[in-house]
């Protein structure tokens, strides 16, 4: 049983579209506006959820971050001539 009221102001195309989509399906306008709010109300909790997963997974990766290490300083450096070697030398095994 609904015990609450909640008035605001609408711009009058607003309200009249509003109106015509509730006379369309039979429905009170005051119906369509609670179904509504309870769709925004789900996206929101559905948004805070995703953030709250997000932030436990930001706090799960954090400790590895930055930690992995490779024994090469020099790797990332290196690594288009690493690559070109590896490439001339599976191409020399084709030809």
């Amino acid at each position: 049983m609904k015990t609450q009221v909640y008035s605001w102001r609408l711009k009058s195309e607003r309200k009249a579209a509003l109106e015509e989509i509730a006379r369309k399906r039979s429905r009170a306008v005051s119906e369509l506006l609670d179904e509504a709010v309870d769709q925004w109300l789900g996206e929101q909790a559905d948004l805070e959820n995703e953030e709250a997963l997000q932030q436990r997974l930001r706090q799960a990766a954090a400790p590895a971050i930055g930690s992995i290490a490779g024994g090469d300083p020099e790797r990332a450096e290196q690594s288009r001539a690493r690559l070109r070697t590896k490439l001339a030398a599976r191409q020399k095994k084709r030809s």
